[in-house]
């Protein structure tokens, strides 16, 4: 299985400027570095809540896997029950299905629905029929993820957070440290977004 990511966000959910003000730096010496700065930290705290903030496109990739072992699946791998082939897609929230392809053939969404299942975001194909016949199967689908594709709809606690680690790495870029004050504080934000998760 292979996760691609096909488009990213069109901007961060913070500016440079902001950071800037934040650090009261007045210069443009560090601006590249910060943009890096807060794209990594974004990433990072996606990676905590387990959730994709600005709207971003993926593509989950299934290549020839034996139909046998989708009888076997676990909670978070791709199944067939009945006539239904599960899929369990990662970087959620999933906000919208674009395609689905069943080797080379494009599946109607029509025949799909999307289900929320123990807390995860699963695509339901609801024909057994595509994969009637084969011994391997691919399965390949391009969706959209993410809380909003609006910087002003995204909480204000993700957009702090992400300004004070932002704010966190340029200070402390030569001495790095998860124990400070800034990281207790980050914890307290992200916590209403975290799926029972403990960080």
């Amino acid at each position: 299985m292979q996760l691609n990511l096909i488009e990213g966000p069109t901007s961060e959910i913070i500016t440079v400027d902001e950071v800037k003000n934040y650090l009261r730096i007045d210069h443009d010496v560090d601006d590249n570095l910060i943009s890096v700065f807060i794209k990594s930290t974004r990433e990072a705290i996606e990676s905590i809540i387990q959730k994709i903030i600005m709207k971003q496109t993926w593509e989950y990739v299934i290549k020839n896997q034996p139909l046998s072992s989708f009888y076997f699946g676990g909670e978070d791998c791709p199944n067939m029950f009945k006539n239904t082939f599960k899929i369990s897609l990662p970087k959620p929230p999933v906000r919208n299905i674009i395609c689905v392809k069943a080797g080379e053939h494009e599946i109607d969404t029509a025949q799909c629905s999307l289900d929320i299942i123990n807390n995860k975001f699963c695509l339901c194909i609801h024909s057994k029929h595509f994969f009637t016949g084969k011994t391997k199967i691919s399965v390949s689908v391009r969706y959209e993820a993410g809380i909003s594709d609006r910087v002003e709809n995204i909480p204000y606690q993700l957009k702090l957070a992400n300004l004070m680690l932002t704010a966190n790495a340029f200070r402390e870029r030569y001495s790095y440290s998860s124990n400070g004050a800034a990281f207790q504080g980050v914890r307290q934000l992200l916590s209403p977004f975290l799926n029972l998760r403990i960080i």
